[in-house]
């Protein structure tokens, strides 16, 4: 009676065994799912970019998919991304996450500034950093930086982003400045106070010192404020 038990056992393991072996040969690739999503997401990026998607579960599996999957559009938050890989017969999706590098050249403090510094070549540096971490943005050229006024303190090593710098004052306010006023070829200088500060191009407020009305310019230059007449 055992040995009869024994026997049905075996001939039932040997029954499922092809269909385990047909059932694992159409599983879809778990390599292709991760291809197709790494290819949407790159898609999205710059050339310089580099995407890894992560290792899905290797206990996945999922029915061969009669054509080549497809990606929807990912949805990239700096480093990471989320990719929807969908089958459209037989019919399934899966989420793959993929991570994200962009080795990139960005101007870096080459030493410690304070707030109000106005940076020179001598203050900075480029060096390689992965820009899909810096979600404020950065600085990709010295010429970039030069010029610009410091909004706080800043270590040395620190990557710059647009947030950090500012145009230097020009003007400030309580100064006394030039008040330039053209009109076809005629051109009016007069003095005044500034009532706030400014860089070049930033709009002020001047009061005339002689008739105490108050006109608003555009920096020009240095202590110089050009309104239209």
């Amino acid at each position: 009676m055992k040995r009869r038990m024994w026997v049905l056992t075996v001939r039932g393991l040997l029954l499922m065994l092809p269909m385990a072996m047909a059932s694992a040969q159409t599983a879809e690739p778990l390599q292709r799912i991760q291809s197709v999503a790494q290819a949407a997401a790159a898609a999205q990026l710059p050339p310089s970019a580099q995407v890894s998607a992560n290792g899905l579960d290797p206990r996945l599996r999922l029915a061969e998919c009669e054509e080549s999957p497809q990606a929807d559009p990912p949805t990239i938050r700096g480093a990471q991304a989320t990719v929807a890989v969908r089958c459209a017969a037989p019919a399934w999706t899966v989420y793959v996450a993929v991570r994200i590098s962009d080795p990139r050249p960005v101007v870096v403090l080459s030493r410690s500034a304070a707030r109000g510094d106005v940076l020179d070549a001598s203050m900075m540096e480029l060096q390689e950093r992965d820009v899909a971490q810096m979600p404020f943005g950065y600085l990709d050229t010295l010429r970039a930086g030069l010029g610009q006024q410091l909004r706080r303190s800043i270590p040395a090593g620190t990557a710059l982003t647009p947030n950090d710098v500012e145009g230097e004052r020009l003007v400030h306010r309580g100064d006394i400045v030039t008040v330039l006023g053209r009109a076809g070829g005629l051109e009016v200088r007069t003095s005044g106070k500034a009532m706030n500060d400014g860089a070049e191009g930033d709009r002020v407020r001047v009061q005339n010192d002689s008739s105490k009305r108050i006109v608003e310019g555009v920096v020009s230059a240095r202590g110089v404020v050009e309104i239209r007449l």
